[in-house]
């Protein structure tokens, strides 16, 4: 798969992943997105969020990290959804199914502080900051 072909594929994913969030959630979402790899203490992103994804998961055509747990993981103060991403430890490969039997690297996640903040039981979405903990449903299983 070209770099330009799985570019499209992130889009889509993106895409899917928020229509996801929208048929578990019930609620309409923007497509304003942020960003952010899972455990990391950068601020999200809310440009070139693409880009960033494809430079850490492809490598070239015959080599794509091939497990990345992606998804809606919760909203930001503005109601901004935030996507948040994880690479597996697994070395790359050529573009083929996941475990989930799917089509490329992505597990379709939803956020545990999405659900809670979307579901109205909780404003702070259930994070436990003190651990870093974030909990989330793989959809695909």
């Amino acid at each position: 798969m070209t770099r330009a072909e799985f570019t499209k594929f992130v889009e889509d994913t993106l895409e899917d992943v928020i229509g996801v969030a929208e048929e578990r959630s019930g609620r309409q979402l923007p497509r304003e997105i942020a960003f952010q790899w899972l455990f990391s203490k950068d601020e999200p992103l809310r440009f070139g969020i693409v880009a960033a994804i494809v430079d850490r998961v492809y490598v070239d055509e015959n080599a794509i990290y091939p497990c990345v747990d992606i998804g809606v993981g919760d909203l930001l103060e503005d109601g901004t959804p935030l996507i948040v991403a994880s690479v597996a430890g697994y070395p790359p490969r050529p573009f083929g199914q996941n475990w989930t039997g799917k089509a490329g690297p992505f597990v379709r996640i939803i956020g545990g502080p999405f659900m809670a903040k979307a579901s109205g039981t909780r404003t702070d979405g259930g994070r436990n900051t003190a651990s870093g903990a974030f909990g989330y449903s793989i959809v695909d299983k």
